[in-house]
């Protein structure tokens, strides 16, 4: 059983990135909009392949100097407008507050045209700037690589913290020649599925026995890149191969490139430096470069409505493709677990499933289901 938990505690240290915090030095709330729109349709996201991706805005508000941006932000009238006077109207999601979804399959930004997002609350309303496509051309997405690396990296063993050597994989992306010189503003964001197979299955064919995962908490980080020539790989995400069940069976991620203005890159760039690169943790977020503003009411908003160009390729991953023997460490803890019952992890029975060592749809590290994706690949 102890060792079942120092796994989980490791998972833990090195698989989950929170989701962003802002510093805030009073305790005024701000409204948080995140959103962009692409010249990618719902049904053309389909063919990356993926189970596809409606456009989305996410609102929310930042607390008080806890300075954690959590409570979302329901009952709006979300839309975005052209110039044409044309107008798309966002419902809120049923399945998460706050995130507001554009339900058109075909709805794609248009080469030459402006775009601009309008929110409505009960006494306020936010509108962003126009917005339009980055004029420089983009070349096709390139394709995705991995080295093998290792990094020192404390962990926790019987409550110290020990530095240990960490084996990983390094993704990069090649980037494709740019010859106008001219600058591309890349950021590139990551999608993982993977499979899961429950180690202690007592059958193969058994509904419970393997199953796909997603998790949002997972490769939540991103990359950015200022390009001017292309012709080189850019170093995109790193995960431990070591006791990392994602990576023991498929591991596949989305790669999602956005090519986009100056200054819808900066933000991302000052975001990225507050929150992952520790640079800028004393800047409030209120500094942040920002295209919303409040047109009634006293609060203040910050975010970034983007139009951005889209390509994205999938990285498939196994771990035969390593060229050293990895241990399936989630097996091993689970043989040690499998003799006294599990507290919260009951035996099969009608009324309770069987805990993630035996029925993978009780895996705690994702949301998991036992139907294949019709794009994953035999």
């Amino acid at each position: 059983m102890r060792a079942f938990k120092f796994f989980g505690l490791f998972l833990i240290v090195f698989s989950c990135i929170e989701p962003y915090q802002f510093v805030i030095e009073d305790d005024s709330p701000m409204l948080v909009v995140e959103g962009y729109i692409s010249d990618k349709s719902f049904d053309e996201t389909q063919k990356y392949p993926s189970n596809g991706r409606y456009f989305s805005i996410k609102l929310t508000t930042t607390s008080n100097v806890t300075n954690i941006r959590s409570a979302p932000v329901s009952n709006a009238s979300v839309k975005i407008l052209n110039e044409n006077n044309e107008e798309w109207t966002y419902q809120e999601s049923i399945v998460e507050k706050g995130l507001y979804e554009l339900y058109d399959p075909s709805f794609a930004a248009q080469e030459g045209m402006k775009y601009k997002m309008q929110i409505f609350l009960e006494e306020e309303v936010y509108e962003s700037s126009w917005e339009a496509f980055p004029e420089t051309q983009v070349p096709p997405i390139g394709t995705v690589g991995f080295v093998e690396g290792e990094s020192q990296k404390y962990v926790v063993e019987a409550g110290d913290e020990v530095l240990r050597i960490i084996k990983d994989i390094r993704t990069h992306i090649t980037l494709g020649e740019n010859p106008s010189g001219e600058p591309i503003y890349y950021r590139w964001k990551f999608t993982p599925m993977w499979v899961f197979i429950a180690p202690l299955s007592p059958s193969v064919t058994r509904p419970g026995y393997k199953c796909w995962v997603t998790n949002r908490n997972y490769l939540t980080t991103y990359a950015l890149q200022i390009d001017k020539t292309g012709g080189y790989n850019k170093d995109l995400f790193s995960i431990p191969t070591i006791a990392n069940e994602r990576i023991l069976d498929d591991f596949s991620v989305l790669v999602q490139q956005f090519a986009m203005t100056e200054n819808n890159f900066f933000f991302w760039k000052e975001m990225y430096d507050q929150n992952e690169g520790n640079v800028l943790l004393d800047q409030p977020p209120f500094n942040l470069r920002t295209n919303i503003q409040s047109r009634s009411g006293e609060r203040k908003a910050i975010g970034f409505f983007g139009v951005v160009k889209e390509q994205a390729t999938r990285w498939h991953f196994n771990r035969s493709q390593l060229s050293y023997h990895v241990e399936n460490a989630f097996k091993a803890g689970c043989e040690i677990s499998s003799g006294p019952p599990i507290p919260g992890c009951p035996e099969p029975s009608p009324a309770f499933p069987a805990c993630e060592c035996k029925y993978c749809l009780d895996y705690s590290w994702g949301v998991a289901t036992n139907v294949k994706p019709s794009w994953w690949p035999n």
